[in-house]
């Protein structure tokens, strides 16, 4: 789980990025403002998630 800080009250917002992706909203806890993607976002946001993947994976070879 990742979080990221609610842009009105600055509390953590967990989320999963995943399925933050797959158009899921997030809610804050402390003043319920809610996080989520535009439909125009989630492919940068997919590919970027995907390399990231690949990276860790790498590091792991390189790595053990």
């Amino acid at each position: 789980m990742n979080t990221i800080p609610c842009p009105v009250c600055q509390t953590q917002i967990s989320f999963d990025p995943i399925l933050l992706i797959k158009g899921e909203a997030f809610t804050c806890q402390n003043c319920f403002a809610r996080i989520s993607l535009t439909q125009e976002s989630m492919p940068l946001a997919k590919a970027s998630i995907e390399k990231l993947n690949e990276l860790k994976e790498k590091d792991k070879t390189l790595n053990p």
